[in-house]
């Protein structure tokens, strides 16, 4: 992923304790087993909602919900699209630990790393379909791992497999239109445990971003030609949406798609940012979060990487499915498993 002289490296993740963590749902309070005698931490010095010892209003002792050698710790409530550190978001390159706490990891059985997507609440995450299509009848080979910054020391992950795998019914793979994607988790991500891992906010229906300064994260090539993913630790650019005209003006060039343009562009299901030499998604981006800042710096989800022409070519924007465009149909894909 992205610009001049980073590189990263090819390399097999590693798993640690708290990536292979089970988590739940016991009387609406979601916990995460962590090994018996570990200090239960909390984000923005909140405190547990729920002693492990739990006692329902009956009276009755809720059997132990963690396997034998650890101990449940219970999450908090949190405000999607914020962060529990103060990032470097002025300078493209490494991202800061805990910066994209929202930012997903996926793997599946053929790839160790096999893109992106972001996490909207416990047991949703949005991808590109691209990344996902072809596991629709085997979801749980598919992995997502949360709270992941640098791919070989995994510190303070959550895992899941995939229970549902939602594609868009209308997504044409030969052109990535509607190019979006809900993926079930078998187990919660657990909030309010750990400083890096949270939700992204859904934008309101209707949003428009364009003119703004957004940012994209992810473990992507360096360029095009560079087959360094996944890139170590994550990077961050800075890239700001330009309306539709622009960008069909550009991919419309002779050189890049010419008469194509309307075969491949989406008005209204996508949309474009960047154009800068050298700041760019890149291969093995599919499914990153482009995320927007309010005025109070809470992030939403303005797009999701899906295609582009190169990498980092000055004019030649990074194109984006619009989730705004798709809000209704991500809620519909949205049913709480019972806790």
């Amino acid at each position: 992923m992205f610009y001049f002289t980073f590189l990263g490296f090819l390399c097999i993740i590693l798993d640690n304790v708290s990536s292979q963590a089970t988590s739940g749902v016991v009387n609406g309070a979601f916990y995460l087993c962590l090994p018996t005698g570990t200090v239960c931490p909390t984000v923005g010095g909140g405190t547990n909602t729920i002693d492990p010892r739990i006692v329902t209003p009956t009276g009755t002792v809720t059997p132990n919900v963690c396997p034998a050698g650890s101990t449940p710790c219970f999450g908090t409530n949190t405000a999607c699209g914020t962060r529990f550190i103060t990032p470097n978001m002025t300078t493209p390159g490494s991202a800061s630990f805990g910066a994209y706490p929202w930012q997903a990891y996926l793997r599946n059985a053929t790839s160790a790393y096999a893109g992106s997507g972001v996490l909207i609440s416990p047991y949703y995450v949005i991808t590109a379909a691209h990344k996902v299509y072809l596991n629709v009848n085997t979801p749980t080979a598919v992995t997502v791992l949360m709270g992941v910054y640098n791919p070989v020391n995994l510190v303070n992950v959550q895992t899941s497999t995939v229970t549902r795998i939602a594609v868009h019914p209308s997504f044409v793979a030969s052109t990535l239109i509607n190019d979006i994607a809900v993926l079930q988790l078998t187990q919660p991500i657990v909030l309010g445990i750990y400083t890096n891992i949270n939700t992204a906010c859904l934008p309101a229906a209707g949003t428009t971003f364009v003119g703004q300064q957004c940012a994209v994260s992810g473990w992507g090539q360096s360029a095009f030609s560079i087959f360094d993913a996944p890139s170590n630790p994550q990077r961050q650019i800075f890239v700001s949406i330009v309306n539709y005209a622009t960008c069909r003006a550009s991919f419309a060039q002779a050189n890049l798609l010419a008469n194509n343009v309307d075969m491949y562009l989406d008005p209204n299901g996508e949309i474009c940012a960047g154009g800068v030499a050298m700041i760019d998604a890149c291969t093995q981006d599919g499914g990153a979060p482009l995320v927007c800042p309010s005025t109070t710096n809470v992030y939403s989800i303005a797009g999701l990487v899906i295609w582009g022409k190169n990498c980092g070519q000055q004019n030649v924007y990074g194109v984006y499915v619009s989730v705004p465009f798709y809000l209704a149909w991500i809620q519909s894909q949205m049913t709480t498993p019972a806790g």
